[in-house]
This record gives structure tokens, C-alpha cells and sequence, in this order.
């Protein structure tokens, strides 16, 4: 890996984290992780988080393989060197000879890397939230300089993560919410609707033209008609019951 003086450690770290300030998210560390990865010239550079507080797995969120992303991918811990910086709070580098050190890791021996650096990313409450791994197959020549500027670029990409998850959180929460409410407001307006709806076989006396309900009572055609639909009747006197109620009597004197 490529290493810098002392002097211009500051210089770096303001290039790799020249961002623009409208990127976040998975978005910020893409570019982030990659900036690492060219500046350093590592091979391999990744992020991710511990799939749960008692979880010996890690699910990778970024990964920088030379000059392009590759696809994230879940990893067990035991036996490797990522193990060894979740256990604690600081950076572990692994300067040379990290397949020889951790023959258990049968990814970084197939990938025949020399040296390993890992930095842990410390949730807001002290809690490990993930890890900052970059990994090649030259030594590291100065492990004081990449200590200091790893741990630093972790906890910038700790922050990041930690703010990304509440706010995929926050967004799965008003999604779920949404689903629930579009839902009982279609049951709702189901009910109404099969409220206000006369459907099938109304019984109505022949004689008197009365509606029985559904509990047994008998109603005339306009409560029932009123009860379960949206219709109002408005009262009139057809020609052929004047006829039959007033007979030759003249309405009109």
C-alpha cells in the first residue's frame, strides 16, 4: 500500500474526503471507499456492519476491488483477522504475512493478500456498528501513518453509516405505516359501500309494499330505500291514486 510523510497526512485526508456535500448515503461511501482505494492504491477496500449485537457474521455494505465496486457478499468471522478488530475499540494491521497469520481465512488466501488493516466503527452509544478494512498483497511500510488515518477515515464512515440506517429505517416505518393506512382505508370504503348498496333479494309484502329487514322488521320502501343508500324521496300524488282516493271530487275548487 502506498503510504505518505507525516507532514502530509492532513493534505490526504482532505482529498479523500473532497465530496460533494449533496452526496450521502451509500452514495457518500461509494465514493469515499473508492477514493481510499486509489490513494492508497489498495487492492481491496471494504465496509460493513455486524449483522447483530451478537452476530458473528458481517454483511459488507461497500466493497472497492482495484478499480470498480464488487458485489456485497456475507462473511463469518471466526478465523479471521476482522474478528480480531470487532473484539476491540482500536485498529489492527497486519503489515505482512496476514494469509501465514490467519490460515483459517479462506478468502484471503485465495485472494493471496499480504497485508491486512482494520478499523472498527463505533455506533453513537460506544457499540461497534462496523468496520473499515483495506487489504493488498504489497506490506505496509509504515503502520504508524495508516494506524492514524484509518482509524480517523473510520469513524467519518461511521458516522455516515449510522446516520444512513435511521434514515432507511425512518423511510421502511412511514412505507409499512402507508401500506397499513391505504389498507383499512379500502376496507373502509368497502363496508361503506356495501352499506349503501341494496343487493340481492329484498322481501317485500305484496299487499302493502312494506321492506323487511334483516332483523325481522317491516318498514315502508322510503326507510328502507333512506337506510341503505345514498337516495332521499321527495312526496307527490300520482293521477292514478288521485283517481282512486278523491274520486269525482274537484281539487280545484
Amino acid at each position: 500500500m502506498k503510504s505518505f510523510p507525516p507532514q502530509e497526512t492532513i493534505k490526504v485526508l482532505n482529498s479523500i474526503l473532497d465530496i460533494e456535500q449533496h452526496i450521502s448515503g451509500i452514495d457518500y461511501l461509494k465514493i469515499l471507499v473508492s477514493n481510499i482505494g486509489q490513494t492508497f492504491d489498495s487492492k481491496f477496500v471494504l465496509v460493513g456492519h455486524v449483522m447483530s449485537p451478537d452476530s458473528h457474521s458481517v454483511q459488507t455494505d461497500v466493497i472497492w476491488a482495484g478499480n470498480e465496486f464488487a458485489d456485497n457478499f456475507i462473511y463469518t468471522l471466526k478465523g479471521t483477522p476482522c474478528e480480531n478488530v470487532l473484539s476491540g475499540n482500536r485498529v489492527c494491521v497486519y503489515p505482512n504475512d496476514v494469509c501465514d497469520r490467519f490460515p483459517k481465512d479462506q478468502l484471503l488466501v485465495e485472494m493471496g493478500v499480504e497485508s491486512y488493516i482494520g478499523a472498527p466503527m463505533l455506533a453513537r452509544d460506544g457499540g461497534l456498528s462496523g468496520i473499515l478494512v483495506l487489504i493488498d498483497d504489497n506490506p505496509v511500510k509504515d503502520v504508524d501513518f495508516f494506524t492514524a488515518v484509518v482509524e480517523f477515515l473510520a469513524a467519518r464512515i461511521s458516522s455516515e453509516l449510522v446516520q444512513y440506517y435511521i434514515q432507511e429505517e425512518l423511510k421502511r416505518q412511514v412505507v409499512e405505516k402507508t401500506c397499513v393506512l391505504e389498507k383499512t382505508n379500502q376496507e373502509l370504503n368497502n363496508a361503506i359501500a356495501e352499506i349503501r348498496t341494496l343487493r340481492g333479494i329484498i322481501p317485500i309484502c305484496s299487499s302493502c309494499k312494506k321492506i323487511r329487514d334483516d332483523q325481522g322488521f317491516w318498514q315502508q320502501v322510503e326507510s328502507y330505500v333512506t337506510k341503505h343508500t345514498e337516495a332521499t324521496f321527495s312526496h307527490g300524488i300520482c293521477p292514478n291514486c288521485v283517481e282512486k282516493l278523491y274520486g269525482d271530487f274537484d281539487l280545484t275548487k
